[in-house]
């Protein structure tokens, strides 16, 4: 297929007009414009911009599914697959909800089965594993009476069972055992630091033993004070990668834009934390073991906690550009940046030869152009 007549987003996220031409779900050349088109087919951009797909490194659910809970998680995959695509979404890492030991097992032994069949939209980027290791202080959505101490022979074992497909594991830094479990998971997969009640010191601790990345930050974590600037403001601080759900509901604009200044384009990872009511819209769901209910744009557990959110990545990069984030360090939030985080940006992420055709139309419009 040869894309013609359009702005390409470069690797370094500058927009130059060119041609793409691609086969067998490969980039294969960027031409200059006006390529000659072969017996492959074409499509015409009329001026739009041809961009990475968006990649989702943190949702639970969508379309009506939830990944924690549905028996059939090849349907369920599948299903949050075809949405995603529709929405412009390259890949997605489906997160774990903590939920007894034993159903963690069964569940990432059922990703594994249904990971060896191909999807019909977006692919899959790997396990996402939020809980359990968690902090029962800073629970939120999560079932605090799951939660156990960091313990590194069952995520392994975790591991094993998803055919060693988790890609990020969470853990509170102040859980007993915490620093000796992320020095050995760290050599397994990236290690994010979540749901936590971690102050400074401990934090920056986590970080030397091998934290890599920041789960909603500022999202069930301490605030960040003149005294105490907690685990948030180790994680600024530090070159990790930080996630925002940028729903307009979990942090206020300037938040977003304050952190965006901090710690500039190359750390910032824009998330959905979609939930199975994402695309539609109110009414009762689940998320893992809890029950979820949605009004307006709100998913709410009966306590009054939000549950996750109801936004996709796409709309959470619209949110992004509404905030004042500009054009190229929003996309690049939510292509380049989360396959980083995820460790697969050899194929995903950019517009590069070899790497994936898995490519989204925007209009040239969001880039002031």
């Amino acid at each position: 297929m040869l894309y013609k007549n359009g702005l390409v987003v470069m690797p370094d996220f500058t927009l130059r007009q060119a041609d793409v031409r691609t086969a067998k779900g490969r980039i294969l050349e960027i031409l200059p414009p006006d390529a000659i088109s072969d017996d492959e087919g074409e499509i015409d951009l009329c001026g739009d911009i041809l961009a990475p797909g968006f990649i989702d490194m943190h949702i639970h659910g969508c379309a009506g599914v939830d990944f924690s809970s549905e028996r059939n998680t090849a349907a369920c995959l599948d299903k949050m697959s075809r949405y995603l695509a529709s929405r412009g979404t390259a890949a997605f890492a489906p997160a774990v909800m903590t939920m007894p030991y034993e159903e963690l097992c069964d569940l990432m032994e059922r990703y594994r089965l249904a990971s060896q069949n191909p999807l019909s939209g977006a692919a899959l980027a790997g396990v996402y594993l939020e809980g359990p290791f968690l902090s029962v202080k800073k629970c939120a959505a999560q079932p605090a009476e799951y939660m156990m101490k960091p313990d590194i022979v069952r995520f392994r074992h975790l591991h094993r069972l998803s055919g060693e497909n988790i890609r990020i594991v969470c853990v509170a830094p102040e859980a007993e055992g915490a620093e000796r479990f992320i020095r050995e998971a760290a050599k397994i997969c990236r290690v994010s630091a979540a749901h936590t009640d971690s102050d400074y010191t401990t934090a920056v601790k986590a970080l030397d033993a091998g934290i890599t990345n920041a789960t909603h930050l500022y999202n069930a974590m301490n605030d960040i004070t003149r005294r105490e600037p907690g685990c948030a403001g180790a994680l600024l601080e530090s070159g990790c990668f930080c996630e925002l759900i940028c729903d307009g509901i979990h942090l206020h604009p300037a938040v977003v834009r304050l952190t965006h200044r901090i710690i500039g384009p190359e750390r910032l990872c824009i998330v959905s934390d979609g939930m199975a009511a994402t695309g539609l819209g109110e009414g009762s769901f689940t998320l893992g073991t809890q029950n979820v209910t949605v009004k307006g744009s709100e998913a709410r557990l009966a306590n009054g906690s939000l549950a996750g959110s109801v936004t996709d990545i796409r709309s959470a990069f619209m949110k992004a550009l509404e905030f004042g984030i500009p054009f190229a360090d929003a996309l690049r939030a939510v292509t380049l940046n989360p396959a980083r985080a995820l460790g697969i940006d050899g194929y995903l992420g950019t517009i590069e030869v070899g790497k994936s055709a898995r490519m989204t139309r925007l209009s040239r419009i969001l880039a002031g152009v």
